[in-house]
């Protein structure tokens, strides 16, 4: 996905983003809500016992995860306010299809509940979704290789001002046999503060850029595979709250040459700032 970044002298906003502490009551709720959106339910106090547990983490590197149904995962990570509800036993035994088709209408219909039950923001629009195909596949004796779709995954943020919130999102999986297989939510508090102005152009953050990745790595480099563009609004991972300024994601990986042979590195994010004419890496992640 290529976005381009806003033009030098457009406005935009600052925000504060800070992570939220959700209550019990709001954990469970959640975690209510979602399972009754995936056709699944559980005993209302073995919920409030998941969210009593899961509110008491306060190990900023810990996470909760329960099985409260045969198949079904939950893991919630509260520094990051991460709730992910994986319905693993639709994975179990038969084999995904061969498909190429995206369930736009059955992912938007989901979107509709997550909005009626509190879990989303409403101005969440499923038609930004970026659309993903969760691929396995086995390799035969004789070199053949099947392969088959276990999920399709919507990816979707809250945004401010057009402008993506990293922190704020769901993702829907579902299978090609128009199951959901799994809902992840994430949120942030957002505080809008005031404007703030672009300054970067388009050619300096492409030279900001190709300095980060020249200074990155002493191999010598045979080409750059860019996967991902777009300016954003985040929240450190190490930060509980900040004001934050848009930034320009760049996701990239890093092909390398080796005498005969060619290398790949796994996929890095950069982060630009562009609020400053020489646009700094603000930030850095594997």
């Amino acid at each position: 996905m290529a976005v381009p970044p806003p033009s030098p002298g457009s406005t935009t906003l600052s925000l504060r983003l800070t992570r939220p502490e959700p209550s019990v009551a709001e954990l469970e709720e959640r975690l209510l809500g979602v399972l009754t959106i995936m056709g699944l339910d559980i005993e209302p106090d073995h919920a409030t016992a998941w969210a009593q547990e899961a509110h008491a983490i306060d190990d900023p590197d810990m996470a909760s995860i329960t099985e409260p149904l045969p198949g079904v995962v939950v893991t919630y990570d509260p520094w990051l306010d991460d709730l992910l509800v994986f319905h693993r036993a639709l994975f179990e035994g038969d084999k995904g299809q061969q498909t190429d088709e995206i369930p736009w209408s059955m992912a938007s219909d989901v979107l509709d509940d997550l909005v009626a039950h509190g879990l989303v923001d409403p101005s969440i629009a499923i038609d930004e979704a970026e659309v993903s195909f969760v691929r396995s596949g086995v390799g035969g004796p004789d070199g053949s290789h099947e392969q088959w779709v276990e999920e399709i995954r919507f990816d979707l943020n809250a945004k401010v001002g057009g402008i993506r919130v990293l922190d704020a999102g769901v993702r829907i999986g579902i299978t090609p046999a128009h199951h959901i297989s799994s809902i992840r939510l994430t949120d942030v508090d957002v505080e809008q503060l005031g404007p703030t102005f672009i300054e970067a152009s388009e050619a300096s953050l492409r030279e900001s850029f190709a300095a980060h990745v020249a200074g990155s790595t002493s191999a010598t480099i045979d080409s750059v595979i860019v996967t991902e563009r777009r300016p954003v609004y985040g929240l450190s991972p190490s930060v509980g709250s900040t004001i934050a300024l848009p930034l320009y994601l760049v996701q990239y990986s890093i092909v390398t040459a080796d005498e005969d042979s060619l290398s790949s590195s796994r996929a890095t994010m950069v982060f630009l700032s562009l609020t400053h004419p020489s646009p700094l890496v603000e930030l850095a992640l594997p």
